[in-house]
């Protein structure tokens, strides 16, 4: 009897882990430190950034900006827990909470009083390897900036070739970031869509297009090119080949993001576009 009420604290305790993932070079600012100290520490949370060991991982935290959110989704994603970012910056569009916000986020977190948004993840397939891109995949030319050819077919119909510098596959999430700037649709989170969004195209005709995410789809270069990258998120690069095809597809399960508690996407979409209301 007392082994296994043993084992049944050990499992609770197990359950109490935060991953903490501090940008690169930065260093925690003293009101983070202090919220993670009365809001985890005391609980008896225990917080680390030795990510190897996996068990017991209730969340992960992101101190740093969209990019380095943007990087540890993946690990999020594959351990299925929710995903918190703090910004130490700026307001961003995905790390939501800012350092004066730490404090009630963090005491959310403990207390499990938190809202999860749930994010469509892309799940792409090249040359035998997989990735998980939150906001886009990117087919781009190289530096001797010739035209590149990308046959485009939509389940098992072939949608159309692409000419010019490339292709942006996004998700809504990703929608207000290279889509946005390529001038693609500014699409809400939570859609279920993806949007192909071609890139200098040399047809006026070749215009962005939003697709449901419940279709496969694929992108190939069919002509040889000097250089083409297949870019994931903007951190991982892979060099394209002519004749093999990039596979897409929504991935099995979303991302859980974890929402500020105190504005929304309409608010934080004003704020980072400058859409707030001006006197006249």
């Amino acid at each position: 009897m007392f082994d296994n009420l043993k084992a049944l604290d050990q499992s609770l305790d197990m359950a109490k882990k935060i991953w903490l993932v501090l940008k690169e070079g930065a260093e925690i600012p003293p009101t983070i430190q202090r919220a993670i100290e009365l809001c985890l520490y005391k609980r008896g949370f225990e917080v680390t950034s030795d990510l190897k060991d996996t068990k017991g991982v209730k969340a992960i935290l992101v101190l740093g900006g969209d990019g380095t959110l943007l990087r540890t989704a993946p690990l999020a994603y594959k351990l299925d827990v929710p995903l918190l970012g703090i910004n130490l910056g700026r307001l961003g569009f995905l790390t939501e909470v800012t350092c004066d916000e730490a404090y009630t986020a963090l005491d959310a977190l403990a207390k499990g009083e938190y809202q999860i948004e749930k994010r469509l993840l892309l799940q792409v397939d090249y040359a035998g390897e997989r990735f998980y891109a939150l906001n886009e995949a990117a087919i781009i030319k190289g530096p001797l900036g010739h035209m590149i050819h990308l046959k485009v077919t939509v389940e098992r119909y072939e949608l159309t070739v692409y000419h010019g510098d490339g292709l942006i596959i996004s998700t809504p999430t990703g929608s207000t970031a290279y889509n946005l700037s390529a001038g693609g649709p500014i699409i809400h989170p939570t859609s279920q869509v993806f949007v192909l969004t071609p890139i200098c195209p040399f047809m006026l005709s070749a215009r962005p297009i939003v697709i449901p995410a419940d279709q496969a789809f694929q992108a190939e270069l069919i002509k040889r090119a000097d250089e083409v990258h297949l870019l994931i998120d903007g951190y991982i690069n892979k060099t394209l080949q002519a004749g093999e095809p990039v596979l897409l597809r929504r991935a099995p399960r979303p991302l859980k993001l974890i929402k500020s508690s105190v504005r929304d996407y309409f608010e934080i979409l004003r704020a980072k576009l400058g859409w707030a209301e001006r006197k006249v």
